[in-house]
Formats: C-alpha cells, sequence, structure tokens
C-alpha cells in the first residue's frame, strides 16, 4: 500500500508542469526601439511629411540664390511669372485632393507611400525645369503641391489609428511639428546648398532622404494597430481601448451636417488665420528679411530654422500640458486658442511699428514660435468634434490652404507694389486683423463636444 501511495504522489507531481503549460502564451514582439512602437510611427510619420513639404518650401529660399544666377530676363525677375511661380504648388495641392479622396478607402501607409514617391520624383526634375523655360517650372511645381494633400490627412489619420486617448495633444504637438521642422530644414540645408554647392543640391539630398524614410515608413507602418508585429499586446490594448473595432455598416458621411457645423466653420476659419499669417513669413520671409532688413542668406536660413526649433519646444511643451490640465475640454480649448493667439497679434504689431532691424527679426521669430502652437489647438478641437470624420474635416483643412495659396500672393502684389517696408506693414496688419477674428469666433462658436452627426462613435472628452 505504501508504494502505491507513493506512485500516486509521484503521478500528481509529474502533472504540475502540464498545467503550467496550458496557460496561454503571448507573442513576444520585435522590438525596434526602446519606446513603444507607437512613438517610432509617430517619428517616422513626421520626418516622412517633414521631407515632403520641406521639398515644397526650399524654393522660398533658394529663390534668393537662383534670382542671382539667373540672367536679366529670367522669369523669375518678372513679378507676374514670379507670382505664378508662388501659385502653382496651390493648384497642384487642390489638384492631389480629387484623388486622395477615392484613394482613402486604400489604406494610409499605401496611399503616403505613393504620394511621397510623387513628391520625390518632382523635386528631382526640379532643377533641369527650371532651367529650360517657366512652363515645365510650373508643371512640376504643380506636381510638387499634389503630394502635399496628405499632411494634415496623414495627421489625422494617425491620430485615429495609433492614438490613445490619454496621449492625443502629445501625439498632435509631434505630428503637426512639420510646420516648425520643415521651414528649418528647408531654410537650413538651402543656406548650406546655396553657401558651397548649388543651390540645385538641396532638392537633390532632400529628396533622397525623403525616399529612404518612406521606405522605412511603409516597412513599420500597418493601418489597423492590432495587427502590427511590433507592437505588444499592452500597447495594442492601450490604442485600442475605446475605439471601434469593428465596423459593420459603413454610413454615408454627412457632409451637409460637415459644412453647416458651427465649430467646424470656426475651426476652417481659425485654420484660415493660422496658416495665411504663418504662410506670410514662409514664402516671403526670406525675401522680406535679406533684401529690406539687410541680413545675409546664411543670417537668415538659421534665423528662421531657430524659430521653428523654439516652436517645436513650446509646441510639445504645450501640448503636455493641455493633456494634464483639469479644465473642462470646451473651455480649456478655448483659453489655450487665446494665450496663444493674443501675443500673436502683439508680435505682428511690434513687426508693423518698430524701426530697428534686429528687433524687427527677433519679433518674427518669437511670433514663429508662438503662433506655430496655434495648430495643435485646430486639429484637437476637430478631432473631438468629428470623431470618426476627422479625415473630412482635415481635408478641408487642406483647401483652407489651397485658397490661402491662391489668395495671398494677389493681397501681396496689390499691398506691395514697389517692396519697402512701410508696404509690408499692410500686409502684416491686416493678418493682424484676421487673427483678431479668428479668436472671437473661436470662443463664441467652438464646442468640443461630438456632434449630432457623429452616430457611429461616441468620443469621452476629458483627457483624450
Amino acid at each position: 500500500m505504501k508504494t502505491i501511495y507513493f506512485s500516486r504522489r509521484r503521478n500528481h507531481s509529474v502533472s504540475q508542469p502540464r498545467q503550467a503549460v496550458s496557460r496561454p502564451q503571448f507573442r513576444r514582439p520585435v522590438r525596434l526601439s526602446m519606446l513603444p512602437i507607437r512613438f517610432l510611427i509617430y517619428g517616422l510619420a513626421t520626418i516622412c511629411i517633414t521631407l515632403l513639404y520641406a521639398l515644397r518650401l526650399a524654393f522660398h529660399s533658394t529663390i534668393i540664390c537662383q534670382i542671382v544666377e539667373d540672367d536679366e530676363d529670367g522669369f523669375l525677375r518678372d513679378d507676374t511669372l514670379r507670382q505664378l511661380t508662388f501659385q502653382s504648388v496651390a493648384f497642384g495641392l487642390a489638384i492631389g485632393l480629387i484623388p486622395l479622396h477615392f484613394m482613402n478607402s486604400w489604406g494610409t501607409r499605401n496611399v503616403t507611400t505613393i504620394f511621397g514617391f510623387l513628391g520625390v520624383g518632382a523635386a528631382m526634375m526640379y532643377p533641369l525645369a527650371h532651367r529650360h523655360d517657366f512652363y515645365a517650372s510650373f508643371v512640376v511645381r504643380v506636381a510638387q503641391g499634389a503630394p502635399l494633400a496628405i499632411l494634415l490627412w496623414l495627421i489625422a489619420k494617425i491620430a485615429s489609428e495609433w492614438t490613445p486617448r490619454g496621449e492625443m495633444a502629445l501625439a498632435l504637438a509631434i505630428l503637426t511639428s512639420v510646420y516648425q521642422m520643415a521651414p528649418f530644414v528647408a531654410q537650413i540645408t538651402a543656406a548650406e546648398m546655396c553657401e558651397h554647392f548649388g543651390w540645385e543640391y538641396t532638392y537633390y539630398s532632400l529628396a533622397v532622404l525623403c525616399a529612404a524614410c518612406h521606405v522605412a515608413f511603409y516597412c513599420v507602418y500597418t493601418d489597423n494597430a492590432q495587427e502590427n508585429r511590433y507592437a505588444g499586446d499592452v500597447e495594442k490594448r492601450l490604442i485600442g481601448e475605446h475605439k471601434k473595432r469593428e465596423v459593420v455598416v459603413v454610413a454615408a458621411t454627412p457632409f451637409r451636417a460637415i459644412l453647416t457645423d458651427a465649430t467646424v466653420l470656426a475651426t476652417w476659419l481659425a485654420n484660415i488665420a493660422f496658416f495665411s499669417t504663418l504662410l506670410i513669413f514662409l514664402q516671403y520671409g526670406p525675401l522680406y528679411i535679406h533684401q529690406l532688413l539687410g541680413f545675409s542668406v546664411r543670417t537668415t536660413g538659421y534665423s528662421g530654422g531657430f524659430s521653428h526649433v523654439l516652436c517645436l519646444v513650446a509646441k510639445i511643451s504645450f501640448g503636455r500640458l493641455m493633456d494634464r490640465c483639469e479644465i473642462e475640454m470646451t473651455k480649456r480649448l478655448k483659453l489655450a486658442w487665446a494665450l496663444i493667439e493674443v501675443p500673436s497679434i502683439g508680435l505682428l504689431l511690434a513687426v508693423m511699428m518698430v524701426d530697428n532691424s534686429l528687433m524687427k527679426l527677433s519679433a518674427i521669430v518669437l511670433f514663429i514660435a508662438i503662433h506655430g502652437v496655434a495648430i495643435v489647438i485646430i486639429v484637437k478641437t476637430q478631432t473631438f468634434r468629428s470623431a470618426q470624420y476627422s479625415h473630412v474635416l482635415a481635408n478641408g483643412n487642406t483647401l483652407c490652404v489651397v485658397v490661402c495659396l491662391f489668395v495671398q500672393p494677389i493681397i501681396v502684389k496689390c499691398l506691395v507694389q514697389s517692396n519697402t517696408i512701410a508696404e509690408w506693414s499692410h500686409v502684416f496688419g491686416l493678418h493682424a486683423g484676421l487673427v483678431a477674428v479668428s479668436i472671437i469666433v473661436f470662443l463664441v462658436f467652438v464646442d468640443s463636444r461630438p456632434a449630432r452627426w457623429t452616430t457611429d462613435l461616441v468620443v469621452d472628452d476629458e483627457k483624450i
């Protein structure tokens, strides 16, 4: 009996490991970095659209060298042809919105890669097109503008597909840093290439980097975070929390409701005020600082780059502060808009009224650093309000940029006849008034609660 009892205990003890084997086994993700994979996604997406945008902005810095290098009858010396060259990107941007609308179902990764390589090809062709004639240059510039349609679209897509609800402002601060990093990269690269190698190498070097980054994005990104082999189970649960996992019936986009929503219209007006004012310094700032304030090409490039680095730091810090703030979301967004845009008006007035060139340049640098934070507030407001239709509002934002790119050169041509500081003060004053109107409209009409037409998804308006 003792022998039998002993054997039963041995059998019982042997069965213990079998129970342990039956426990669920979790697949260990492939680690690409020490940080969670979503931060690598944020970084790659930001670098992709930064370089894509930098290829377009480089022209506003290389034009200084191109005008000097061209013959007296070069088309960039003609005011009308130069204005059309500035507007060419707007034509491309408007054209790019059309296929983007129909390609939305292709997936974020595929669309981003296609548009990215279109921009790379156009940038590589631009130096040759410029040396040929105006018409070739115009067509290539249009081709450069078309891929820019994905900038705000991609930001909205990644915010909805990869961002946890408690990290929204930080993610948007990183993704929207394209509007600070692209000018920085474009101006610094153009300044160095013009100084040492020739303006053409600005486009060649940026195009190679842009292509490499888009390849990396294609290899790492997946449209569904739950299917990404580099993301761990904990991160997938964090990203998937409060997100709709399955769509059985796809409702038609409520365009009429969106276009008549007071909050949506207020954010689009704010978007026009933001981009129109920022584009004044992105498109005409280098010429204004170099020709009228008398600074060198290198100082012009580095001052612009420094302002965008300051803005990037301010944007990430401000985004973190917004995530941690306990004020009700609508009040939080309105307060943030006033805190950013009221000082921006003051700095625009300083650029108008101050006579000292160094103080004017300092006011421009500070304006770009502070005003650039406003895009985080705009996109966050739209994300709350529109929920699953955020990409529609993002396309509306892009259309606002198209309007700014079309109208702005006309305004500049009408107000700046002799290219004097006094005439440019009228341009700055007009934009200060536009920003003031956007402040009033934003404070009166914005509501962060999900609209009634977002019937398929409910978004918690706290701590997103």
